[in-house]
């Protein structure tokens, strides 16, 4: 069903949360953001779009189960942790979580795709030219997402979302822009709505073009996986042939759960297998597109259906919408939150 409201979350970012001024897994990457909030009055709801928004406080003491690890949606430090929507780029500091071969354990903590420390540095550069004049380096912005119900906000890692707006009288989009300038690819899921997609496919006409960028870096061969590519010696440049984002993420998983290196085999059988709570499935975006009211489950298709025998991708970043990972909103005492 198409959502009928918007939530709206009015705060502020502090563009040192980037790489490179900060370093290792506390920096957020391009597609990862730390939002400054009021619990009490930083959060409205606008039930549709004839309705007056309203404050809501739902989300105060809200968590998520992710993996046996509770996650708060707002932090004790009143920050709210944002996914971009419909946007990937190239991982900084990818963390695998779960099981490890006794050969890879307490050698690797995180992995790094070529183009993920220029990404991350791009946006904070984007975001330094938009502080206010007096200087600081913290500056407004709102978080907005389409949805009806409090716990469509939120994914299984305890994370809102969304779009980020900044800016004043040109305010846009930062998913827009990562996308308009070639620093991201595209990543539809099926939560988001019609508008929503049709905006990014825009601005990735002219971001998959754009030189010395991973929208024209990435290969539809399977790359070889490097390990030794980490957060923690990021510099730039770091420019190279790099994967689609979400197959390096079960490249970096199947290397960690296996001795040795990955081959292109070992990679393909692994992903016919699945991962646990990762559906993997996906409509194609023309069929989404027009049935968006109307989807047939039926009609997905297996991410591993869309990668060859070699583990070449075979499909174009924009022409799949993958499905949502499950998540739940729960309270105080654990009980699922589902309305305002």
């Amino acid at each position: 069903m198409t959502p009928k409201g918007m939530l709206t979350v009015v705060g502020s970012l502090d563009i040192q949360q980037f790489w490179p001024t900060t370093k290792g897994t506390r920096a957020s990457d391009g597609d990862t953001v730390h939002l400054k909030v009021d619990p009490n009055t930083s959060f409205l709801f606008q039930r549709s779009a004839s309705a007056k928004p309203k404050i809501t406080k739902v989300f105060i003491n809200t968590h998520v189960n992710d993996r046996g690890k509770v996650k708060q949606t707002i932090t004790a430090k009143s920050e709210i942790k944002i996914r971009l929507q419909g946007i990937d780029t190239p991982e900084l500091h990818y963390p695998v979580i779960g099981k490890r071969d006794p050969s890879k354990k307490g050698k690797f903590s995180d992995f790094r795709q070529p183009y993920g420390a220029s990404a991350a540095s791009a946006l904070q550069a984007h975001l330094q030219g938009l502080l206010p004049s007096g200087g600081g380096t913290v500056i407004p912005a709102r978080f907005v997402t389409q949805i009806n119900k409090p716990d469509d906000a939120i994914d299984s890692h305890g994370r809102f979302v969304g779009d980020i707006i900044v800016g004043t009288a040109a305010s846009q989009s930062i998913n827009t822009w990562l996308i308009e300038q070639g620093w991201a690819f595209p990543l539809f899921y099926d939560s988001m709505t019609v508008s929503e997609i049709t905006t990014l496919l825009d601005a990735w006409k002219t971001g998959q073009a754009v030189g010395g960028r991973p929208g024209k870096a990435m290969q539809k061969a399977l790359q070889a996986f490097k390990p030794d590519m980490s957060g923690k010696n990021a510099k730039l440049p770091d420019a190279g042939k790099l994967n689609f984002p979400k197959i390096f993420r079960r490249q970096a998983t199947f290397w960690t759960e296996i001795p040795g290196p990955l081959s292109a085999a070992q990679f393909v059988a692994r992903l016919n297998k699945k991962l646990p709570g990762k559906p993997d499935n996906a409509y194609f975006l023309d069929y989404f597109l027009a049935n968006i009211n109307k989807l047939n489950p039926k009609k997905r298709v297996t991410l591993a259906s869309q990668v060859g025998s070699q583990g070449q991708t075979k499909f174009k970043p924009e022409r799949l919408v993958f499905r949502e990972d499950p998540s739940t909103l729960l309270d105080a005492a654990n009980k699922k939150v589902t309305s305002w």
